[in-house]
């Protein structure tokens, strides 16, 4: 029963977001709040501890609202459309784990020759990532766990997936960091970002190597591979696909980006798990197993769907009941540049406490609603929050990919967060830091 909720909460906030049925919205926020109460003894202890707290400071909020009723009816809408957006996602990534073309392109990526193979597993987990989500990280360990790599050789490639992995969260709009800083910076148009965000990520994985390379560990023997190099892109073919559709979609109902993901990602992804059955007489069987199989998973997401709801309502409930501009008025007089450059160390910081940048994003859209306000352009704001993001999950040890990693690696999370990624961490951050910098000395607060 719990699955058919989350099911409606989604087709109902597309049913808002798509064909402007307001009351639809209203639906999706019920139903994502019953799917949640229904779920809440499933969760897990520290998810319903976090998830308490969430909807308490939210509902503090509501109370101290101009309209309460308003305020709870738009925090729970915003909450279920952060839920379905990654339902939708959850659609894709479910092909993709049962794709043996992913299989395949993981090992090839494994099997490359020494010098190379670090730079080639940190770029296939930063595509793999867009699809599986650290799922990522888990596909290269399973590879490595094939070969007879050497056990530095097998944390340094591991290290280069979850740098991998957390830089994707920079700029990829398959990712929920968009849709969090979207509605958090709704005067921000995300398209020209992307693509600047996306060059400081791939900026940020030479970095990486570099840092691998300066440190210095020997590469073990590769395992053979037949692949060529052109079996990945039937992968970025993929993952372009979704992002063609994606913008289609959003263009063709004036919608954000987020919305065209929520909507074009279950496409591809029943089209995907189409063609993984195609050569089979029973396709039409197999797909309506696959179709029951999926469904019975949908309760798994309550995790995810509990900290995205709960995030997204907090963040709009608070935003309604600050004043006008927010915290800007108490927040003393300090050079423009300060503010955006504060984002990635206030991520990193909160990250180190167990806060998810859900959280505190939302939380610092509704502090600082209008940047322009305080000299910022609404454009720098949301990439310092994207580019924060990505920085921040390299450095949390409470994160499933920091936990993957710890998992593979037989460490601890704290060691590998804290200690093996501290110095690509600095790194990251002075880069990212330098690429706010620039953007806000050319652009301009009035230019969104």
């Amino acid at each position: 029963m719990s699955a058919w909720l989350f099911v409606l909460a989604w087709a109902a906030t597309l049913a808002d977001q798509l064909a402007g049925l307001r009351a639809a919205g209203s639906i999706a926020a019920v139903a994502i709040v019953l799917f949640l109460a229904a779920e809440f003894r499933h969760q897990r202890r520290a998810i319903r501890i976090v998830s308490l707290a969430l909807v308490l400071a939210g509902l503090a909020a509501v109370a101290a609202a101009p309209d309460p009723l308003a305020a709870l009816q738009a925090g729970w809408r915003r909450g279920a459309a952060y839920a379905a957006f990654f339902l939708a996602l959850g659609c894709l990534r479910d092909a993709a784990e049962r794709s043996a073309l992913v299989r395949r392109s993981g090992a090839h990526l494994v099997a490359q020759p020494a010098g190379r193979r670090y730079l080639a597993v940190t770029a296939g987990a930063h595509l793999f990532g867009m699809i599986l989500s650290y799922g990522a990280i888990d596909l290269v360990g399973a590879m490595l766990a094939r070969t007879a790599a050497a056990r530095n050789s097998v944390r340094r490639l591991l290290m280069g997936a979850y740098r991998g992995f957390a830089t994707m969260n920079c700029w990829s709009p398959l990712n929920i960091m968009t849709v969090v800083v979207g509605a958090a910076v709704p005067a921000a148009d995300m398209r020209p970002v992307l693509p600047i965000a996306f060059a400081v990520a791939m900026l940020l994985l030479l970095a990486g190597a570099l840092v691998d390379r300066l440190g210095g560990a020997p590469d073990g023997p590769s395992p053979p591979s037949a692949e060529r190099w052109t079996i990945h892109l039937r992968i970025a073919g993929i993952v372009a696909l979704v992002m063609l559709l994606a913008e289609a979609v959003a263009l063709a109902f004036a919608t954000p980006l987020a919305t065209g993901v929520t909507a074009a990602v279950p496409i591809v992804g029943a089209a995907w798990t189409l063609l993984q059955l195609r050569r089979s007489p029973r396709w039409a069987a197999l797909f309506a197993r696959r179709l029951r199989r999926f469904h019975a998973r949908v309760p798994s997401f309550r995790g995810e769907a509990a900290l995205l709801a709960t995030s997204g309502f907090l963040g709009v409930a608070l935003g309604m009941a600050l004043p006008q501009g927010g915290l800007a008025g108490f927040l003393p007089p300090v050079p423009a540049l300060w503010v955006p450059l504060s984002v990635p160390l206030l991520l990193i910081a909160t990250a180190l406490l167990g806060l998810n940048p859900i959280a505190v994003v939302a939380i610092i859209g509704a502090a600082v609603p209008d940047p322009a306000a305080l000299g910022v352009a609404p454009a720098v704001l949301a990439f310092a929050c994207m580019l924060g993001w990505g920085v921040g999950v390299g450095m949390t040890p409470f994160s499933a990919s920091a936990l993957a990693t710890a998992r593979w690696t037989g460490a601890d999370p704290w060691r590998v967060t804290t200690r093996w990624n501290a110095t690509f961490t600095l790194v990251a951050l002075a880069l990212a830091s330098a690429a706010i910098a620039a953007a806000h000395a050319g652009w301009l607060p009035g230019l969104g």
